[in-house]
C-alpha cells in the first residue's frame, strides 16, 4: 500500500466516524474543564479561609478593645484618677454651685 492510499484511507475513516471523533473531543475538553473549575474552586476556598480567619481575629481585637474601653471609662477608675492625679475633690454642702440656663 503506498503513502497516498494509506493517507486517503485514514481521511474517509475519520470522515466516517466524525461523531465519534466529536465526542471524544467533547469528552478531553469536558475532562479538562472539570480539572480548572475543580483548581479555582480550591483556591477561591483557601482564600475564603484565610478571609474568615482575618474576620476571626478582627472580631477578637475588637472585643479586646471593647473591654479596654469599658474598663478605661469605669466610673470609679475616673474618680480615682481625678482624685489622685488630678488633686479633684468633691464638694460637699455649700461649695456646690448650681448654674442654671
Amino acid at each position: 500500500m503506498s503513502a497516498i492510499k494509506l493517507n486517503r484511507l485514514i481521511l474517509v475513516d475519520i470522515w466516517r466516524h466524525k461523531l465519534v471523533i466529536t465526542l471524544i473531543l467533547a469528552c478531553l475538553g469536558s475532562a479538562l474543564a472539570v480539572v480548572e473549575f475543580t483548581h479555582m474552586n480550591r483556591q477561591l476556598t483557601m482564600t475564603e479561609d484565610k478571609l474568615l480567619q482575618q474576620r476571626d481575629s478582627l472580631e477578637m481585637e475588637w472585643r479586646n478593645l471593647l473591654v479596654e474601653q469599658r474598663a478605661l471609662a469605669e466610673h470609679s477608675r475616673v474618680e480615682d484618677i481625678a482624685a489622685n492625679q488630678l488633686n479633684m475633690v468633691r464638694p460637699y454642702g455649700a461649695q456646690e454651685v448650681v448654674v442654671q440656663q
